[in-house]
């Protein structure tokens, strides 16, 4: 299980402040777009291009720029470049 914190619009689109998603691992641009299907909305706001990710080890990446895999039991924080500190 992947542990996912959800910040700013994010967080409002998605409908929680932290999701679980399953899989042993999963591409950050996957989390991404998963978190955009559970939206429910056509255009929620936050892409792999403007969302920037957050893994507990520190590493801080757009998933646009980089094919990072988050492997189980590994927490991100996705923070939309739009969040206003």
């Amino acid at each position: 299980m992947i542990s996912v914190r959800c910040l700013g619009h994010i967080q409002t689109s998605v409908g929680s402040g932290e999701v679980s998603l399953e899989g042993p691992e999963l591409e950050a641009s996957e989390i991404v777009e998963r978190l955009r299907t559970m939206s429910g909305k056509e255009d929620p706001g936050f892409t792999k291009f403007n969302t920037l990710v957050m893994v507990e080890s520190g590493e801080a990446f757009v998933t646009a720029s980089m094919r990072r895999v988050v492997k189980d039991g590994e927490k991100v924080v996705l923070i939309p470049f739009s969040h206003g500190g």
